[in-house]
């Protein structure tokens, strides 16, 4: 089943993951949302709800890239 994301607006095939709000999220967007609502879980407010889910992409970026250069080798 193909749909579109509401966060990001692309077009992604799977099932999507449905907010709180209704919202229809692919994983990507559904996680960063994850992200953020630890941040502001844990007392950050909006300043860490940004820190959270920008750490959270550029860890998976950092495992993205580390596993392209070991397949390289």
């Amino acid at each position: 089943m193909a749909f579109t994301c509401d966060g990001c607006s692309r077009r992604t095939s799977g099932s999507p993951r449905v907010s709180l709000t209704g919202r229809s999220l692919c994983p990507t967007c559904a996680d960063g949302l994850a992200a953020a609502a630890a941040g502001v879980i844990t007392g950050g407010g909006t300043a860490g709800a940004i820190a959270t889910q920008g750490w959270l992409f550029r860890v998976r970026e950092a495992r993205r890239r580390r596993k392209a250069a070991e397949g390289r080798s």
